[in-house]
């Protein structure tokens, strides 16, 4: 199975903040029922991994970066 990684984004309440949910550089929601992002988790395809929650989009991409290369 292919390893296909995906970020997601979470609400403080722990539920998924959907992707059409528009954010200032500063990191403010412009949505109005958005309230805000707390923590990005990597998940992958293979249904055997889950990244630890990072704050930043980019490190929890960055774990499953490096998930992918060790499974190969």
């Amino acid at each position: 199975m292919p390893h296909k990684i995906t970020v997601n984004a979470y609400h403080p309440d722990g539920t998924v903040c959907p992707p059409d949910h528009k954010f200032t550089t500063g990191n403010r929601p412009l949505a109005e029922d958005c309230t805000g992002r707390t923590v990005f988790v990597a998940t992958c395809a293979c249904d055997t991994w889950t990244g630890t929650p990072s704050s930043t989009k980019g490190y929890a991409a960055e774990m499953g970066r490096r998930h992918r290369t060790a499974t190969r």
